[in-house]
C-alpha cells in the first residue's frame, strides 16, 4: 500500500497529469483525492481553490467561519466570481419618515477605510437616520453597505488576477431605481481599489443592469480616491455584457449609454482584449456612439418664443462625443449588435494598426449596409488580412461571458410591480397643455430618424483575421539585444516563468 500511495503522489506531482485528471473529476472528487493524506493536500489544495465563486448573502462577509476559511485560502485564488442576482429581496421601497409620513432623501457616503469603522462614526448620516434605515431596510441592505467587511474579506486575496461581476434579472422598468445591488456593487469597488491587488489584469461584467456602471464608475465614483485610477489601470482584459433596453423608445436611455461610454473610455488607454455583448435585443456600438445616429445632432430645432425674444446670446451646439481609440488593442469582440456602415469601416480603420483579430457576432448593418464596403480597409489589396462570415442564427448568440438565461431570471417583486404601475400611470398634468400638429409632426419624424434594426436585417457573425507573417531574423549581436531591451520591468506586470500561461485565460 505504501508502494501505490508513493506512485500515485509522484503521479500527481507532474503539472500535466494532474491537469488532464482533474478535467475528469468533480469538485466532490477532487475534494475527496485532497483529504486522502497530507501530501495530496499541499498538491490538491492550489488547484481546487484557484477559482471560487461567491453568491452575496447578509452573511458572506461578516460570519467568522467564513472569513476564517477565506483566510487559509485566499493566497490560492487567482479567480473569483462576485454574483450578486436581483430578486424580491433586494428591492428597496421608498424610506418612510416614522412620525411625518413624508418620504426621506439621504446622501450615501460610505465609510470607507477600517478605521473609520472602529472610531463610532455614525454609518450613515446621523444617528436618527441610521436607526430609520434599519427598522425600515432588511440585513441585506446593511450588509451591502458594510464597506469594512469588505475590505477585510479582499485583504485575503493579494494574488488575484480576474474578477467577475454578475448582476442579473434586473427588471427593465426599475432602470432608474437604485437597489441592494447597486450599493454591493459600490462596497466592492471600493474594498478592490484600496487593497494591494497587482496582479489583477483581468474584468468580466457579465449580465449588468444599466445603472450598475455608475456605482462602478472609478472616476469621481462614490468613496472613490485619485489614486483608485491606479489599481483599475491594470486591466488588460475586458469582457463586458450588459441587459438590453428599448434603444429607439420613447425612453431610449442615452444617459445611460454615456455612462457606459464614459466607462470603457477610462480603460482604453492600456487594454489588449475587449469584448462587449448585449443581452436580449440588439443594441448600439458602445465604443462607436460618437458616429451612432443615437447621439447625431438634429437636422433642424425651433426656438422657442422666449429664445427669439431674449436679449442673451444663444447657447452654443452641445459639443460632439470625441470617437474612443485604443492604442494598445489586440483582439476585439462586439456581440449581437446594430451599427451602420461607416460607423463599421471608421471603427476599423482607426485600429487595424494594432488590432491583430476583429469578431463581430450576430451584427445587423442597418440602413442596408454593405458588410464588403465596412472591411474593405482590411479585405481588398491586402493579403495580410483572412476574412470569415457566416448568417448567425435568430436567436442571441451565447456570449463568451458566462451568462444567466433569460428562464433563469427572478421575477419583480410585488412592490416594484406596484411602484411601476403608478409611476407609468402618473398624470403629469400639464395643464391643459397640448400638441398642436407641427409638434406631432416633429415627434414622430425623430421617431423616424431614430428607426431600430428590423427584423428583416440578416444578422451576421464575420472574422477579420491578420496572417501571421513569417520573416527570416537574423542574428543580433548583444549590443543589439541591450539597445532594443527595456530598462527596467513594469512593476505591474506579472514576472515572466513557466507558468504564466496557465494563471490567467486568453
Amino acid at each position: 500500500m505504501a508502494s501505490t500511495e508513493q506512485l500515485f503522489i509522484a503521479t500527481l506531482r507532474s503539472d500535466h497529469i494532474r491537469d488532464m485528471l482533474f478535467t475528469h473529476l468533480s469538485i466532490s472528487d477532487i475534494c475527496a483525492v485532497r483529504k486522502a493524506s497530507s501530501a495530496c493536500c499541499n498538491l490538491v489544495t492550489k488547484r481546487l481553490f484557484t477559482r471560487i465563486h461567491v453568491t452575496f448573502t447578509p452573511n458572506t462577509f461578516t460570519r467568522p467561519s467564513r472569513i476564517a476559511a477565506l483566510s487559509r485560502i485566499g493566497h490560492h485564488i487567482e479567480h473569483l466570481t462576485f454574483c450578486f442576482a436581483h430578486s424580491d429581496a433586494t428591492f428597496l421601497p421608498p424610506l418612510i419618515h416614522p412620525k411625518t409620513g413624508e418620504e426621506i432623501t439621504f446622501l450615501y457616503k460610505p465609510l470607507t477605510t477600517m478605521e473609520s469603522a472602529l472610531t463610532r462614526r455614525p454609518k450613515y448620516a446621523n444617528t436618527e437616520l441610521g436607526e430609520i434605515l434599519t427598522q425600515q431596510y432588511p440585513p441585506l441592505f446593511h450588509a451591502a453597505t458594510n464597506v469594512p467587511s469588505f475590505l477585510y474579506a479582499m485583504g485575503y486575496i493579494p494574488n488575484m488576477r480576474h474578477l467577475t461581476i454578475r448582476c442579473p434579472g434586473q427588471d427593465p422598468r426599475e432602470r432608474y431605481r437604485r437597489d441592494i445591488v447597486d450599493y454591493a456593487l459600490i462596497s466592492l469597488r471600493i474594498a478592490i481599489e484600496r487593497t494591494p491587488m497587482l496582479k489583477l489584469n483581468k474584468l468580466s461584467l457579465s449580465s449588468l443592469h444599466p445603472a450598475a456602471f455608475n456605482c462602478l464608475k472609478f472616476i469621481n465614483g462614490i468613496g472613490s480616491l485619485p489614486s483608485a485610477n491606479r489599481r483599475w489601470q491594470q486591466i488588460k482584459k475586458l469582457h463586458i455584457t450588459v441587459e438590453s433596453w428599448d434603444f429607439y423608445g420613447p425612453c431610449p436611455g442615452l444617459d445611460h449609454l454615456k455612462v457606459l461610454d464614459d466607462y470603457i473610455r477610462c480603460f482604453s488607454q492600456r487594454l489588449d482584449k475587449f469584448t462587449f455583448a448585449w443581452i436580449g435585443a440588439k443594441g448600439p456600438c458602445p465604443i462607436a456612439l460618437s458616429a451612432d445616429p443615437l447621439f447625431a445632432p438634429p437636422r433642424s430645432s425651433k426656438k422657442l418664443f422666449h429664445e427669439i425674444t431674449s436679449q442673451m446670446s444663444p447657447l452654443p451646439a452641445r459639443p460632439l462625443r470625441s470617437p474612443m481609440h485604443f492604442p494598445k488593442l489586440r483582439y476585439l469582440q462586439i456581440l449581437n449588435a446594430a451599427m451602420n456602415s461607416p460607423q463599421l469601416k471608421s471603427l476599423i480603420a482607426s485600429h487595424q494598426k494594432t488590432v491583430k483579430q476583429f469578431g463581430f457576432e450576430n451584427v445587423v448593418l442597418t440602413n442596408n449596409g454593405s458588410w464588403d464596403e465596412a472591411l474593405a480597409s482590411v479585405t481588398k489589396g491586402d493579403d495580410d488580412w483572412s476574412r470569415s462570415s457566416a448568417a448567425a442564427p435568430l436567436e442571441y448568440l451565447s456570449s463568451p461571458v458566462a451568462s444567466i438565461s433569460e428562464e433563469g431570471l427572478p421575477s419583480p417583486s410585488a412592490a416594484a410591480a406596484a411602484a411601476s404601475r403608478e409611476l407609468l400611470g402618473l398624470n403629469l398634468g400639464l395643464g391643459g397643455l397640448t400638441l398642436d400638429d407641427n409638434a406631432r409632426n416633429a415627434v414622430s419624424g425623430l421617431e423616424n430618424d431614430f428607426e431600430g434594426p428590423r427584423e428583416s436585417d440578416t444578422s451576421v457573425s464575420t472574422n477579420a483575421t491578420r496572417k501571421r507573417v513569417r520573416r527570416h531574423h537574423r542574428k543580433h549581436s548583444k549590443e543589439e539585444k541591450k539597445e532594443h531591451a527595456p530598462e527596467y520591468p513594469s512593476p505591474l506586470s506579472p514576472p515572466l516563468s513557466s507558468h504564466s500561461h496557465k494563471s490567467s485565460s486568453p
